[in-house]
């Protein structure tokens, strides 16, 4: 070789443009690697995946199953509310192709009922119409009124009051057929109740209660109406299926109607009898507790925490399927900007997206734990504006900033999947509590209301019908003078004319002068229309006596 030849040659190697593209495309590589090189495995710890067991075939928590199991065993047929309501309503919400799974678990045989309940606008036959049907659940009605429709009770009776004897079995297990199939089970992708098998049940029962009702069979209306408070207890309890936010709204739901039914109904009647009064109160007592939010929040996390284990080692054809499974488990959930989708088909860190959902799930339990739904609710919302404040980006400059993070941070990439996640869940979280509080609030308004009547019905001819003061019931009615949940103060209660008015100031916080949400109780005063009352002001409202409602008429 001449010494011109290694002159040539040692110039190729020192030229600044070759190390430069050398330079560039180790760049590229180690960009390459980290966006789609392998990920570390997934450690099953507390801080991680939560739950330790049961494992899968893979060596990661079987959730499905985890839950399943929390359930406890099927209970005996006989002792089973889901059984009946099952073999009354059938198929409920399930699809044929389920049932025998659903039969086989609660140990009955797939035998479908010769005759179905259902709510009798359903069938041309009973004439029956949707709107005099919802009249009859809104109000007391006669045969007189509507002939057909009480033809239509009468004959099914025998159906109806195994809804009420339902009611008043010990559980209600009734586990998703996705629970009960081989091998782990996605819990997002869970069939739950969407409840409208149930929401038939309250209506049917509404409907024979205002029946029983207006012919002063109140003994028989109270238990209809009893039956869908227990039914609402018996579907959120820890034997259900999994207790996620719908399962809390449901309950929520159905105690909601059995209150407005029981106060604005029953409890106006002048002539209810002091035994009776004394039996809803009782009953009113034993009925429990509605959904904890810590229960909810607990369930909530297995689902949340087996999505992160699906997303990273369970989807169906690896990484490029996990988006696939993204859109199978939040559909059209917000995604602003527009990275949720192209990063879970990346490298990720999940260990570190577990942990930061746990993190997440953990404070939102001690969120839950609060003393007052003032500070509850401040602390979810603090949390809430957390997880979204990583989704709002001012300005497009901003999110190609983030993007670029992103791209070269698989730690960014793990902690933005985790919070796009959460932000699902955090979002309906605090609207799904202050619905818990109303329910609690409405509860307790209605348990206030039965003592009052039953102050009046012991009060002496000449009399005034009700106290001055809450405070007076106590000891003999209430054990202690009720405190609005919203406020840790006594509810609103002031005596007007013949009667009175009793408010809780709702979600807001703020006594709105007696304006009820629906609009028929207006300035603590009963409408002969409903009104247009704004969103964001209004108070839960008990305003005694209620007045007749005329037959053509809408109910309030």
């Amino acid at each position: 070789m001449t010494a011109a030849t290694r002159t040539e040659t040692k110039r190729w190697w020192q030229d600044p443009r070759w190390i430069a593209a050398g330079l560039a495309v180790l760049c590229v590589v180690w960009l390459l690697w980290g966006l789609f090189g392998p990920e570390p495995p997934i450690t099953v710890s507390p801080a991680t995946t939560y739950l330790t067991a049961p494992l899968a075939a893979d060596g990661l928590p079987d959730y499905g199953a985890a839950l399943l199991a929390a359930q406890g065993p099927a209970p005996k047929p006989e002792d089973n509310a889901a059984v009946e309501l099952l073999q009354v309503m059938w198929p409920m919400d399930f699809d044929p192709p389920d049932l025998p799974l659903v039969c086989r678990a609660l140990g009955i045989p797939h035998v479908p009922p010769a005759d179905v309940l259902q709510e009798p606008y359903r069938n041309a036959a009973t004439k029956v119409t949707l709107d005099m049907y919802d009249a009859a659940v809104k109000r007391p009605w006669t045969g007189a009124e509507f002939p057909a429709l009480e033809a239509w009770v009468v004959a099914h009776e025998a159906a109806l009051d195994r809804l009420v004897a339902a009611a008043d079995r010990p559980c209600c297990w009734l586990p998703s057929p996705d629970l009960l199939g081989p091998g782990p089970q996605r819990l997002a992708s869970t069939r739950l109740c969407d409840g409208t098998a149930v929401r038939g049940m309250v209506r049917l029962l509404l409907c024979r209660a205002m029946w029983h009702s207006a012919a002063g069979r109140h003994v028989a209306a109270w238990r209809d109406i009893r039956a869908i408070h227990r039914l609402g207890r018996l579907l959120a309890a820890p034997k259900n299926a999994p207790q996620f936010t719908l399962a809390q709204i449901l309950a929520c739901s159905l105690s909601a109607c059995a209150d407005a039914a029981l106060t604005r109904r029953l409890l106006g009647m002048a002539d209810l009898p002091a035994d009776l009064l004394a039996e809803i109160r009782r009953d009113l007592d034993a009925l429990g507790p509605l959904p904890d939010p810590v229960d909810v929040v607990a369930s909530e996390r297995l689902m949340y925490v087996d999505t992160l284990v699906w997303l990273a080692r369970r989807s169906p054809g690896g990484r490029s399927g996990r988006a696939g499974v993204l859109a199978d488990v939040f559909g059209a959930a917000s995604d602003p900007l527009g990275m949720a989708r192209p990063a879970v088909v990346t490298s990720l860190d999940w260990n570190l997206a577990l942990g930061r959902t746990n993190a997440r799930f953990d404070a939102l339990t001690a969120a839950t734990r609060q003393p007052t739904f003032s500070a509850r609710q401040a602390a979810i919302e603090r949390l809430e504006r957390e997880v979204s404040q990583r989704f709002d980006v001012k300005s497009r400059w901003a999110a190609a900033g983030r993007a670029c993070t992103m791209i070269g941070s698989r730690t960014c990439r793990s902690v933005f999947i985790a919070d796009y996640l959460l932000a699902s869940f955090t979002r309906v979280a605090s609207d799904a509590f202050r619905k818990g509080a109303v329910a609690r609030a409405s509860g307790d308004l209605t348990r206030t209301a039965a003592a009052l009547a039953a102050w009046k019905a012991d009060r002496a001819a000449g009399e005034a019908p009700y106290p001055e003061t809450l405070s007076a019931l106590v000891p003999r009615y209430l054990p202690a003078e009720p405190l609005d949940p919203f406020t840790d103060k006594p509810f609103i209660y002031e005596r007007r004319g013949d009667g009175y008015l009793l408010a809780s100031v709702g979600e807001n916080g703020v006594y709105d002068g007696g304006d009820d949400r629906k609009g028929w109780i207006i300035g603590g005063e009963w409408q002969a229309i409903e009104q247009n009352v704004d969103p964001d002001k209004w108070d839960l409202v008990v305003r005694m006596p209620v007045p007749p409602v005329p037959a053509s008429a809408p109910a309030p």
